[in-house]
């Protein structure tokens, strides 16, 4: 687990780690707003960062940023046909877009992410982002864990003359979409049991 600095680019890390042969080309990155403070707060804590780091190890480096400034989401109104109507429009903060574009992220209202990241044999930047959940301390730092806990056994499962390959980044973004839909289906079951208490009242 790394602090990345401000006002850094993702060439940064590419310098940094370039070089490093017992890397898997393959990176991790969490990204969040003024809004998470539990994201914070597990990030600040040397305890639950030094638990994360021993779980990534250093084949392939996380790196965390600092706290993206919040968006504002609002309603204003628009006039067509003599027919009025309000639209929905999220307005993203400048500081937030160059962070924002270089993993393909339309806006920062779907934060916090886990982004994971390479760049593939002809250098194009390749990433995933899967949603960081909890509304407490410690059900966003087992969120973390178990996306941490998902690539580094897909990664530990490759062979080493094979850890520099695309094919560990395929393989991570294959088990974090699987990890993304039982994430899904837990919610839809609570969702459907919340409905159903409440069709018993009746």
């Amino acid at each position: 687990m790394l602090e990345f600095p401000e006002n850094c680019g993702l060439q940064i890390i590419k310098k940094v780690v370039q070089n490093d042969k017992q890397t898997s080309r393959i990176y991790g990155f969490i990204l969040y707003t003024e809004k998470n403070p539990y994201i914070i707060k597990v990030l600040k804590d040397d305890d639950f960062w030094n638990a994360l780091d021993k779980i990534s190890g250093s084949n392939w480096p996380v790196f965390s940023v600092r706290p993206l400034r919040e968006g504002l989401r609002y309603i204003k109104s628009s006039r067509q046909n003599n027919i009025n109507f309000l639209v929905s429009t999220w307005e993203e903060p400048k500081a937030n877009i160059p962070v924002l574009e270089y993993f393909g992220l339309e806006n920062s209202e779907e934060l916090p992410l886990f982004v994971v990241f390479m760049w593939d044999d002809d250098n194009n930047l390749n990433s995933f982002s899967i949603s960081i959940k909890g509304k407490s301390v410690d059900e966003v730092y087992n969120s973390i864990e178990e996306i941490v806990k998902t690539i580094a056994k897909v990664e530990s499962d490759i062979l080493p003359e094979y850890k520099g390959s695309v094919n560990v980044f395929r393989n991570v973004v294959s088990a974090l979409k699987a990890l993304d839909f039982r994430y899904k289906v837990k919610n839809f079951g609570q969702i459907a049991k919340k409905i159903a208490e409440f069709l018993d009242d009746f």
